[in-house]
């Protein structure tokens, strides 16, 4: 049910507008109509113009929001007769399973993101065995879930109007970089671009071999994901070093979702110094959020009927 309330709600926010608009258009229509009305009189009509709408929009988003979790409950449904079960991170043994993430809101249920998501289940096998000795299992989908996150606070899962500016005009991001760069007399400034979805900066060269992955096509979801996850699991082995180098002694399995987000968004000296702060840090809060969109689902290995 909380489901179905968010959605009414958050749809409900438009309708601020809509009602100055349907209230502007009652008034004229009712002065076309009858000359003579009093302001009163129209001010009672656009009233009831206004509440008319607001209780239509009203139904027509619950029925919206039902239906789409309608849907989600026919995909769960499938998820456990295929075998499936709920995965949480450090509650489960199986270090060689399959992995479902199965999409909750609306904004990760897009054509995009699944094709995104598609590319963090069906590729893991492959991405195992590339990263061989270096990431188990679990952590795999771990670290998919964060993913998911990523894509979220990054991009807003494609519809971020910064996003989509930063693709069709990489040139001018460079360009600002190269001014910011000689007007400060600093190359500090000079790093890459961030490109893709999950605004990667390198391509971590395993899967740019492999995959054939190279900055200006991480706007594709499968290229996007596969660097992502390439990334991820190299930042992991280094958040596992540095917690022995450094004596990061806060850093654990329990805590990697806190910590791992700062060696992504370039905050690893705020990791060493011991000055993160996970639970009042937006860019991690944020993740989390998105990552609660997304539910993980394992089996053992098998031919899927999921595809």
């Amino acid at each position: 049910m909380l489901p179905i309330l968010r959605a009414v709600f958050t749809r409900l926010q438009g309708l601020k507008t809509w009602g100055v608009i349907g209230r502007n258009l009652a008034v004229v229509w009712a002065q076309i109509c009858n000359p003579l009305l009093t302001m009163n009189q129209l001010n009672v009509i656009s009233f009831r113009v206004l509440f008319a709408l607001t209780i239509f929009v009203s139904v027509l988003n619950f029925n919206t929001a039902r239906a789409a979790e309608s849907e989600v409950q026919s995909e769960r449904d499938e998820v456990f007769q295929d075998g499936f079960l709920r995965w949480r991170w450090l509650q489960s043994d199986c270090l060689n399973c399959e992995i479902y993430l199965l999409p909750l809101e609306e904004e990760v249920r897009t054509e995009l993101v699944r094709q995104f998501i598609s590319a963090l289940m069906y590729s893991k096998s492959e991405i195992l065995e590339l990263y061989r000795g270096q990431i188990r299992g679990d952590e795999y989908n771990l670290l998919a879930h964060i993913a998911v996150g990523i894509l979220g606070k990054e991009s807003d899962f494609y519809n971020s109007p910064r996003y989509q500016l930063k693709e069709m005009f990489p040139w001018a991001i460079r360009l600002g970089k190269v001014l910011r760069s000689y007007l400060w007399n600093s190359s500090r400034y000079l790093s890459p671009n961030s490109r893709g979805p999950t605004q990667i900066k390198i391509v971590p060269k395993k899967i740019a071999d492999r995959y054939q992955v190279v900055p200006e096509n991480l706007f594709e979801p499968r290229r996007a994901a596969l660097a992502t996850m390439g990334y991820l699991i190299e930042a992991l082995n280094e958040l596992k070093n540095r917690k022995v180098k450094n004596g990061l002694d806060f850093v654990t399995p329990e805590t990697y979702v806190d910590y791992l987000p700062y060696l992504y968004f370039g905050g690893t000296q705020v990791l060493i110094r011991g000055e993160a702060t996970p639970e009042t840090n937006i860019y991690v809060r944020q993740m989390k959020e998105y990552m609660s969109w997304v539910e993980v689902y394992e089996r053992e290995s098998q031919p899927s009927t999921l595809r």
